[in-house]
């Protein structure tokens, strides 16, 4: 790609440290825009039921923490293409094909995420908080009989490594171009951060789809449990990358 202008890099806007080289959006961020809001109606017709009485609506209802923690994560998937975009701006061929792909997968997951995620209000409101107001009657259906929940798991393990192998790309492909646009510390820094960050994702998503095939049935809900040592992972890697780079120049003096 053709070097940006200094002249360009000073008329942008910063944030944070960083330089907001893709103020205006491209067609390519339209589409991805465009596909991920139609995930979001996917989410909500997949209710696929409208209530005729309060009855009905109350039950219903006992859907919308599942739909929240559903948009959650796709809301986080589009955040962190868009937030990359505004950054630096690409719209070469990698940055075209690694948005295609992501739209692919998220529109391939929407459902999958969607029961996963009422699988896991359903698990805590029952299991954990023993509100049995919740229950929307989702485990009494046959498939979740036996060990067919592995395979859910398994599922839901390759889309993560996936969508962590594309949000990955992304941040190398930025790299790859940090001569011509001019990267700064602080972008460099964040390209590293979102590798490091789905690295852990890649290999807690690993940990899980090996627990999901060696658990029995009555264990099998540690492999989705795995995921919430994500909370605590993801921060802890990011702390000691930080810590890591900074006391680095400090080292080689």
């Amino acid at each position: 790609m053709e070097p940006l202008s200094q002249q360009f890099i000073d008329n942008c806007r910063r944030e944070g440290g960083k330089i907001i080289r893709g103020d205006s959006m491209t067609r390519i961020e339209t589409f991805v825009d465009a596909a991920f809001a139609f995930s979001f109606t996917m989410l909500v017709i997949s209710i696929d039921e409208i209530p005729l009485s309060p009855a009905e609506l109350f039950e219903l209802s006992k859907d919308i923490p599942a739909f929240m923690l559903s948009a959650l994560i796709i809301g986080a998937i589009w955040l962190s293409h868009s937030n990359w975009s505004r950054v630096f701006g690409l719209q070469d061929r990698a940055t075209v094909n690694l948005s295609l792909a992501l739209v692919v997968l998220v529109l391939i997951f929407v459902y999958p995420i969607k029961l996963v995620s009422q699988a896991t209000v359903q698990y805590f409101a029952l299991t954990v908080f023993d509100i049995e107001s919740m229950d929307t009657g989702l485990f009494l259906n046959p498939g979740w009989a036996n060990n067919e929940v592995a395979g859910l798991f398994v599922y839901v393990a390759l889309f993560l490594i996936a969508l962590a192998a594309i949000v990955i790309a992304f941040s190398q492909n930025a790299l790859r171009y940090q001569v011509p646009l001019h990267l700064n510390e602080v972008e460099k820094r964040y390209c590293y951060a979102m590798t490091v960050t789905w690295l852990v994702v890649i290999a807690t998503a690993i940990l899980s789809l090996i627990a999901a095939n060696i658990y029995e049935a009555e264990r099998i809900a540690r492999a989705g449990l795995v995921y919430i040592t994500l909370f605590v992972s993801i921060p802890v890697v990011n702390i000691l990358y930080f810590r890591l780079v900074t006391d680095a120049p400090a080292s080689e003096e």
